[in-house]
């Protein structure tokens, strides 16, 4: 769970190497915006993982106060939002780096037998660890998602 956290605390530094760019540069951010076949943007991208790493290190921290905490992870993937267009890219990151402090700390806050406890994720249970690597793994792909919407994005440009 200590490799998780790191990777969670990692996602802002790696989203920002996908979504900075030259500041105040109006081209750049429409690149960003711009949704790929699926829908989102490489923008949409790390703001859905903003929510999921949100819902994971809620439940995480839950494990003390909860018998079993509820996490609705195929409602915050099947919204498809994207960040307001008055939303800078710079707040997408801020938001992110936020939630991502909270739930790496949440976790490694974490005795190794809070891993074993149940949650129910998406009306099944699974454990505490499994829900951690489902987000995880989720946020990873999200991150190529992200490379391959910006990289679709340039092409069509």
């Amino acid at each position: 769970m200590r490799d998780a956290a790191v990777a969670v605390r990692s996602l802002p530094r790696r989203f920002g190497e996908i979504l900075n760019g030259p500041l105040d540069d109006d081209a750049w951010d429409r690149l960003v915006r711009t949704a790929d076949s699926s829908g989102r943007s490489a923008a949409g991208w790390a703001a859905q993982t903003a929510e999921l790493i949100t819902a994971l290190g809620t439940a995480i921290a839950a494990l003390p106060l909860t018998a079993r905490p509820t996490v609705e992870l195929a409602k915050i993937v099947s919204a498809c939002s994207e960040p307001p267009q008055a939303t800078a890219i710079a707040t997408v990151l801020h938001e992110l780096s936020d939630v991502a402090g909270r739930a790496a700390t949440a976790i490694e806050g974490r005795q190794h037998s809070d891993f074993d406890r149940k949650c129910v994720v998406d009306g099944t249970e699974i454990t505490a660890e499994a829900l951690v690597t489902r987000v995880v793994g989720a946020a990873v792909a999200h991150l190529h998602h992200a490379e391959a919407a910006l990289d679709a994005a340039r092409a069509a440009h």
